[in-house]
């Protein structure tokens, strides 16, 4: 059955005024014009409505009043429809997790490319950037505080998974401007590792292993001096007291003030940038920001060495 809302409405207008004249005053229309409306219902619906005199006084059947009481929640569907269908669409909101005081680097990422790429089969996805403590990087995804992490290491969780991107960065060594090798322009990673090094035990190792180079000599030969935070901009402060060092990747020296100096560490293995989201989410905007990230070409950031 065809059945035109618009003359549903209007018929509602005139079960309300009980007066031909005064709904058709208020719909905009002449009385004839309304009559004629609520007889092209009544012959949609194959049933008598109304009961006309010719004073403009109407009685409503008994089927008219049954059909009213069904039709008021069915107009008010029918407008909200209406207004969700002319509403702006909602923004499709992705939270990027990073490592607490590195986001920054994202810059050397083209994000408004990875953007466009991700619009073009989700056009209102919007991309928002949320730091992430140190010690939280492993639960995040997991937790649900982030959609996807961005990251210098793969994410180890079973219901996470990690996709290595082809963007690499030289390693770097960060001191105090009154440190001892503050005028070095380069020192061996296998000399700077011999320095104390920070270390958060709270943090998981994939992550942890690469800053206090792991991969340089044995745990066991290592000087760490544990710490606790979880910013870079808290482990900025504990290096600038001269008592520690760190490594971190060669994108930080341009964000470094004048109380520190980023030393160029040669013979350190480059780090390789990851991108991982929760396994069990399905969403074809996530899965496009994946992509996005992964078809940057391969290149190194900044070429290595501080700048």
């Amino acid at each position: 059955m065809d059945l035109d809302l618009g003359l549903v409405a209007d018929f509602l207008v005139l079960v309300e005024e009980r007066h031909y004249g005064r709904a058709a005053v208020q719909l905009h229309l002449t009385s004839s014009a309304l009559a004629k409306r609520i007889q092209r219902l009544e012959r949609q619906l194959g049933v008598a409505l109304v009961e006309r005199d010719p004073a403009g006084v109407l009685a409503v059947t008994s089927a008219g009043r049954r059909f009213a009481t069904a039709a008021v929640p069915l107009i008010a569907q029918a407008c909200a429809a209406r207004e969700i269908a002319r509403a702006a669409p909602a923004r499709y909101t992705l939270r990027i997790g990073v490592p607490a005081g590195t986001g920054g680097i994202l810059k050397y990422f083209d994000m408004s490319g990875i953007a466009r790429e991700v619009r073009r089969s989700f056009p209102e996805t919007r991309l928002v950037r949320q730091d992430v403590p140190f010690p939280v990087l492993t639960r995040c995804l997991p937790d649900h505080q982030v959609d996807l992490l961005w990251t210098f290491a793969p994410v180890r969780h079973p219901i996470v998974d990690s996709f290595p991107l082809t963007a690499v960065s030289a390693r770097i060594g960060v001191v105090a401007a009154r440190h001892t090798l503050a005028d070095s322009d380069a020192v061996n990673v296998e000399d700077f590792s011999e320095e104390p090094i920070l270390y958060n035990p709270a943090i998981s190792e994939e992550w942890m292993n690469q800053f206090w180079l792991a991969d340089v000599r044995p745990r066991r030969e290592a000087r760490l001096v544990e710490t606790d935070v979880g910013t870079f901009a808290r482990v900025l402060r504990q290096v600038a007291d001269g008592t520690a060092v760190i490594a971190t990747v060669a994108e930080i020296a341009p964000f470094l003030g004048p109380a520190f100096r980023a030393v160029t560490l040669t013979g350190a293995a480059p780090v390789a940038f990851h991108i991982a989201c929760r396994r069990t989410d399905r969403r074809g905007a996530v899965h496009a920001l994946v992509e996005a990230f992964q078809a940057l070409g391969p290149r190194s950031l900044l070429g290595g060495g501080p700048h």
